[in-house]
């Protein structure tokens, strides 16, 4: 009887972790998850130049993310270039932090990048040192053509 108390109960507190594993990936997205959206650009550090933001430079940015794998970029509403990505962790070493990094088919860079909020910031891993800002855009944001009919 004993060993069969024993196995009820570990067979209830193994649905029960698999229970709370479960909702705990819904509570917190993962990092691809989080990627997933359209984000307006904000301002590009580059060292000691002076930063870049859509005032400076008369233009609006926007990146988008989808669940299928494909980035799409915007310059001022308009579709300059669309890509593919993959994304994968980069484990650190003994002393450094990890960094989850972005691959673009057909370009040669990566950027690491982090979701902190509504703030997406992308770095550049090749090439000229550069930080990029971006804010979250809501969802129902989009950058279509107006129907000039009723539906």
């Amino acid at each position: 009887m004993l060993f069969s108390t024993q196995r009820h109960f570990i067979v209830l507190a193994a649905a029960a972790s698999m229970l709370l594993g479960a909702c705990n990936r819904d509570a917190m997205p993962t990092m691809e998850q989080q990627l997933v959206g359209r984000w307006e650009w904000q301002q590009t550090s580059a060292g000691a130049a002076t930063d870049l933001t859509p005032a400076t430079t008369g233009h609006q940015m926007v990146v988008e993310f989808d669940r299928r794998g494909r980035a799409r970029f915007y310059q001022d509403g308009s579709l300059m270039s669309a890509a593919a990505f993959t994304v994968r962790y980069n484990r650190g070493g003994l002393w450094q932090s990890g960094h989850h990094v972005i691959t673009y088919r057909g370009y040669a860079g990566s950027q690491s990048y982090s979701v902190s909020g509504n703030m997406l910031y992308l770095e550049e891993m090749h090439g000229k040192p550069a930080r990029h800002s971006y804010v979250r855009l809501p969802s129902d944001h989009s950058f279509s053509t107006p129907l000039t009919e009723p539906l």
